[in-house]
C-alpha cells in the first residue's frame, strides 16, 4: 500500500505546470513530504532556509535538523495530516551551518480520493521576529528589574491620578505593599493643597515637592518627576513619575539631634567599655561599661589620666600608642588593665583620632575584656604541649587554628610535609602560607577555604583531594578533616588532619592506565579475530568441500590434515579470545533457563564421532531428580563441559569416559548446586604438576604437550568461568590410571512454567521433513566467502541468488520474495545491520523473510546486536555445514512455529 502511495504522490508532484510555476517561486520554502515524512520534492525557497539541498536530507540524521522538542512536534503534527487535518505551528530547527532558525510551518495533507498520500510543507521564515520579540521580551524584563529594584518611588497612573503600576520601593519609603495602593488615587495619600493636576505635573520641569502621608500615620517629603505617555493615538493617557524621599532636606535639625543622641546612645550601651581622652590623655567621658570594668566611680575618672588604670609593666607601650594616635595613626594593640580591686584584666585596645575642622581635638577608644579568651588560648597551647607526645609520633600531618585563623600548634609531621620548621608557622595565618594557590596555580580566596569556613560556622568538613604548598614552592596532593574547636557553644577554632595522597594518586593512575591498556588488548584481539575468521571461514570450508569431493586416499589424507589443522587453530583463536575477555573483567553472563538434559544431548553428539574413531566410550548420566529446566548461563556451562570432555578425550586413548550430574539442594530454590564429574581413563597427570594445571600457558610436560597439542588454556578459561559464576572446581589424578575434575555452580531451579519461557531462548526445533524448495539470498561482499555459502548450497539441493552489498541486498529483498537471506554483518556501501535496519522501516512485516546474520564476531553483544536490528538467527564465521543445515531447517518454509534464537 505505501508503495502505491509513494507512485501517486511522485505523479501528483510531477504534473501541473501553475503548479510547478507557484511553487518554484513563491518566496516561502515549499516542500512535498510522504507519508513516513521523508522530503520528495522542495522549491528554492527550502534551500535558501535550511541550506540542505533536497537531496541531501536522505544522509543527515535528525537530530542535526530538528532539536528533541521540534521533532517529537513535527511527528505528532504528521500524524494529524496522516488523519486529514492540517497544521499550521511554529517550530524551530537547524540550518545547515548549525545555526538554530525558527519558522511558521504549516502542514496540508496531499490526497488522492479519500486517501492521504503525502504532506504539503510551507515554511515561512520568522526567525527575524521570533529574535525581535525576544529582545523586546529582554528589554521588558530588565526595565521590569531596574523598576522592581530601584530605591525612587515609581509609579504609572491615568490622568486622574489613578495609580496603574507602584514599584516595590513604595514599602521601604512609604510601608505600604504595591497592592495596598494600586487602583487608588495618589492624591488622596497626598497632604491636602500639595498634589497638582496631574497633567501640570508633568509639565513642571524641576518637578513638584508635597507630603506623602505614611502607613504609620506621619507625612514624608517627596519630590516628584512626571512625565506624560501617549497612547496608539498620541492622546496623553498615561502618567509616569519618580518619587525621591527629601525628607532629610526638610527635617536637618531635627535629624542632626536625633543622630547626636544615637551616638549618646551608641557611646553609653557599648557592649565594650568606650572612652573619650583629651590631648593630654585625661578622661573627658566614660560609659558605664568602662565604669564597670575599672570599679571607679564616674566623677573620680573624668580628668584622671588613662595610664594610672594601666599594669606598670604596660604604661610605657600605652604611652607610646597614645602619641601615635595623637598623630593621626589609629591604634590597635592588647595591654593590660588593673581596677580597684587590683584584679589584672586583659583588653583590647582601638583608639582612634577625633578630628573637628582638620583639628586633633581628642583621643576616642573602645577597651573589649579579653581576659577569657587569652586564659582560652592558653589552655588549648598547655593541652598541645600535653599531647605533644602523642602529636609527634603519628604520620598524619596535624595543626590547630584559634578562632582568628592563626596557628596555634603544628605536629612534625605536618611540619615535615610543609617543609617548615614548627616554630615558622606558629602564630601566623595558615591560609597564605600553604592554601594560597589551586592546583592550577590560580589564587585561592581564604572566603571560599573549607579550613576557613570551618572556623566561622563551626561546621566539620571533609575534603578528598586538595592542594597544599610547600616553603619551596612545590605543591603536594592531600585529603583532610577539618574539625572545629567548640567550647560553651562558642567556636574557639578548628583542627586540621592531612594526609599526603600524592603516591595513592599516581597508583590509581598507574592502574587506570593499566585498565585502559587491557581494554586496548581486549579490542585489538576482537579485531584480530575478526580479521582472522575471514580467512578462516575460506580455509575450514573450502577443505569441508574438498573432503566431499572424490580424491584419492593420499589427497584425502592430506585435505583431513588440513581440516584438522584449521579446527585446532580456530579453538586456539576462540580460546584467546575468551582468555583475553576473562582477563579484562569483561565476561558477561547471561542468567536465562535452560534444559541440562538437551544440553548434555547436545555435548554427547558433539563428541561421538571422536570418540568412536577412538574406540573409546562415553557415558552420559544425569540424576533423575534433577528438573527439567535449571536457571543460569547455558552457554558457558556449556563451553567448561566442552572444554573438559574434549581434554578427556585427548588424553585418553583406551577406557572410557564418565560425565555425571548430580544436584544439591539448598534451603531456597536459588541455594541450589549443580555438581558436575568428568572422569577418564587416560594418562593421568602427576602428583607435583597439579598445582600448575589451572595456569595460563602452563605445559605439564613438554613431550607430552607436543604429542597432543594446545594452548594450555581450556583448564585456565574453565576455571575462571566456574569462578565468576560463584562456583569451585577441582582435579584428582592417579599417573597412568587417570583423571576427575568436579565442578560445582551455583542454578537455580525453574519451575514447571518454565519450561515455556525456555523455549523463549532455545532454538531445539529440528524439522524431520525432507528439503523443502526455497529462494535463498546470499548477502557477501567477500569472494571466497561468497563462493562457499553457494557451494554448501548446492551441496544441500539448493541455489542462492548473491549480491555484495547492503544497498544491493535492500533492492533485491524489495523486488523478489525470498524464503531466507544470509546477511554478512561487514559489508561496503551499507553494512549488514543498516541494511536489516532499513528493511524493517521500508518494508512491511509480512514481506521481509528471516535475515541470517553471517558473522565473524563472537562476542555475546555482537550477537545479541543482530536479533535486536531485526534478525532472527546467526551463524559464526568459519561457516560450518552443519550449522548453515540447521538455519535452513529453522527458519526455511515450514507450518511449524519459529522459535527466538539464543
Amino acid at each position: 500500500m505505501e508503495y502505491n502511495k509513494t507512485e501517486t504522490l511522485k505523479r501528483i508532484i510531477s504534473e501541473g505546470s501553475s503548479y510547478r510555476s507557484l511553487f518554484f517561486n513563491h518566496p516561502d520554502a515549499i516542500y512535498v513530504m510522504d507519508i513516513e515524512g521523508n522530503h520528495m520534492d522542495a522549491n528554492p525557497s527550502f534551500e535558501r532556509l535550511s541550506g540542505y539541498k533536497i537531496g541531501e536530507l536522505a544522509g543527515v540524521s535528525r537530530d542535526r535538523i530538528s532539536p528533541p522538542e521540534s521533532e517529537t512536534r513535527r511527528e505528532q503534527f504528521i500524524k494529524k495530516v496522516l488523519a486529514g487535518i492540517s497544521v499550521s505551528e511554529p517550530m524551530a530547527f537547524y540550518h545547515k551551518d548549525g545555526s538554530v532558525k525558527h519558522a511558521q510551518v504549516t502542514y496540508i495533507p496531499i490526497t488522492e480520493g479519500q486517501e492521504v498520500v503525502g504532506i504539503y510543507g510551507i515554511a515561512k521564515d520568522v526567525t527575524d521576529k521570533v529574535k525581535i520579540e525576544q529582545e523586546l521580551q529582554e528589554t521588558q524584563e530588565k526595565y521590569q528589574v531596574l523598576a522592581e529594584h530601584a530605591q525612587d518611588l515609581i509609579t504609572t497612573c491615568t490622568t486622574d491620578g489613578t495609580l496603574l503600576y507602584v514599584s516595590p520601593s513604595v514599602y521601604t519609603l512609604l510601608g505600604y505593599e504595591p497592592e495596598e495602593v494600586t487602583g487608588k488615587s495618589f492624591k488622596s495619600y497626598c497632604y491636602p493643597g500639595d498634589y497638582p493636576d496631574p497633567l501640570a505635573l508633568s509639565s513642571i520641569g524641576n518637578g513638584c515637592k508635597m507630603r506623602v502621608l505614611h502607613k504609620d500615620g506621619h507625612y514624608i517629603w517627596m519630590e516628584t518627576l512626571a512625565k506624560p505617555v501617549a497612547g496608539e493615538k498620541g492622546e496623553v493617557n498615561q502618567i509616569v513619575s519618580i518619587s525621591r524621599d527629601i525628607t532629610q532636606h526638610k527635617d536637618a535639625d531635627r535629624r542632626l539631634r536625633e543622630s547626636r543622641q544615637r551616638y549618646k546612645s551608641l557611646f553609653e550601651y557599648n557592649p565594650a567599655a568606650v572612652y573619650s581622652l583629651n590631648l593630654k590623655g585625661e578622661y573627658s567621658a566614660v560609659n558605664s561599661n568602662m565604669v564597670r570594668m575599672l570599679d571607679i566611680a564616674r566623677h573620680k575618672l573624668i580628668g584622671q589620666s588613662f595610664l594610672l588604670n594601666l599594669d606598670k609593666s604596660e604604661m610605657n607601650k600605652g604611652e607610646a600608642c597614645f602619641e601615635l594616635v595623637k598623630q593621626g595613626e589609629p591604634q590597635y594593640y592588647e595591654t593590660r588593665v588593673v581596677n580597684s580591686s587590683g584584679r589584672k584584666i586583659e583588653v583590647s585596645v582601638t583608639n582612634v583620632p577625633i578630628i573637628v575642622d582638620k583639628e586633633m581635638v581628642g583621643v576616642y577608644g573602645i577597651v573589649s575584656d579579653i581576659t577569657e579568651r587569652k586564659e582560652y588560648t592558653e589552655r588549648i597551647q598547655e593541652l598541645s604541649k600535653q599531647h605533644e607526645l602523642i602529636l609527634n609520633t603519628v604520620t598524619e600531618g596535624i595543626y590547630g587554628l584559634d578562632a582568628d585563623g592563626i596557628t596555634m600548634f603544628m605536629n612534625p609531621a605536618a611540619a615535615s610535609m610543609f617543609g617548615y620548621e614548627a616554630h615558622e608557622f606558629i602564630g601566623k595565618s595558615s591560609h597564605p602560607i600553604i592554601h594560597h594557590s589551586r592546583a592550577d596555580g590560580s589564587y585561592f580566596p581564604k572566603e571560599e577555604c573549607p579550613i576557613h569556613m570551618t572556623v566561622l560556622d563551626g561546621h566539620a568538613r571533609s575534603v578528598t583531594e586538595d592542594v597544599f604548598w610547600r616553603k619551596d614552592g612545590s605543591s603536594f596532593l592531600v585529603q583532610y578533616q577539618v574539625t572545629p574547636i567548640i567550647d560553651e557553644g562558642q567556636i574557639r577554632g578548628a583542627v586540621v588532619v592531612f594526609n599526603d595522597v600524592t603516591g595513592e594518586r599516581e597508583i590509581v593512575r598507574a592502574k587506570e592506565t593499566a585498565e585502559l591498556a587491557a581494554q586496548a588488548k581486549s579490542e585489538f584481539l576482537s579485531l584480530v579475530s575478526h580479521e582472522i575468521r575471514t580467512p578462516m571461514n575460506g580455509i575450514v570450508g573450502m577443505t569441508e568441500l574438498l573432503v566431499g569431493t572424490d580424491l584419492s586416499e593420499e589427497q584425502r589424507e592430506y585435505a583431513q590434515i588440513i581440516q584438522e589443522s584449521g579446527d585446532a587453530l580456530l579453538n586456539i583463536l576462540n580460546d584467546i579470545l575468551d582468555f583475553s575477555k576473562l582477563e579484562s573483567g569483561k565476561m558477561a553472563l547471561a542468567y536465562e533457563p535452560f534444559s541440562l538434559r538437551k544440553m548434555l544431548e547436545q555435548v554427547a553428539e558433539l563428541f561421538k564421532p571422536r570418540a568412536d574413531e577412538k574406540h573409546l566410550e562415553i557415558r552420559f548420566r544425569l540424576n533423575p531428580s534433577i528438573p527439567d529446566y535449571m536457571a543460569g548461563d547455558a552457554m558457558r556451562i556449556r563451553q567448561i563441559l566442552v572444554n573438559l570432555v574434549g581434554n578427556a578425550l585427548k588424553f585418553t586413548d583406551q577406557g572410557s569416559i564418565d560425565v555425571t550430574v548430580d544436584m544439591i539442594k539448598g534451603g531456597r530454590p536459588e541455594d541450589t548446586v549443580l555438581d558436575f564429574a568428568v572422569e577418564d581413563t587416560g594418562i593421568g597427570i602427576p602428583a607435583d604438576k597439579l598445582d600448575q594445571l589451572f595456569q595460563s600457558f602452563s605445559q605439564l610436560h613438554p613431550v607430552i604437550n607436543r604429542k597432543y597439542g594446545g594452548t594450555g588454556l581450556g583448564l585456565v578459561i574453565s576455571k575462571r568461568l566456574v569462578e565468576i559464576m560463584g562456583g569451585t572446581i577441582t582435579v584428582e589424578s592417579t599417573e597412568g590410571e587417570g583423571s576427575v575434575f568436579r565442578f560445582a555452580i551455583p542454578a537455580a531451579q525453574v519451575e514447571a512454567s518454565g519450561e515455556k519461557s525456555a523455549s523463549e531462548f532455545y532454538h531445539d526445533r529440528t524439522r524431520q521433513s525432507d528439503k523443502v524448495a526455497m529462494r535463498i539470498l546470499v548477502a557477501e561482499d567477500h569472494p571466497v566467502n561468497r563462493k562457499i555459502l553457494q557451494e554448501y548450497l548446492e551441496k544441500l539441493g539448493y541455489q542462492a541468488d548473491v549480491c555484495t552489498n547492503g544497498v544491493e541486498a535492500i533492492d533485491a529483498i524489495s523486488q523478489n520474495a525470498y524464503d531466507i537471506v544470509l546477511m554478512d554483518i561487514h559489508m561496503p556501501v551499507m553494512d549488514g545491520l543498516k541494511a536489516t535496519n532499513l528493511l524493517h522501516r521500508l518494508i512491511p512485516e509480512d514481506r521481509i523473510p528471516p535475515i541470517i546474520a553471517v558473522t565473524g564476531n563472537t562476542k555475546r553483544e555482537d550477537k545479541e546486536a543482530c536479533l535486536e536490528i531485526g534478525m532472527r538467527d546467526f551463524i559464526s564465521k568459519p561457516v560450518m555445514l552443519s550449522e548453515l543445515k540447521r538455519v535452513l531447517q529453522q527458519w526455511g518454509p515450514s507450518d511449524e512455529p519459529r522459535l527466538a534464537p539464543n
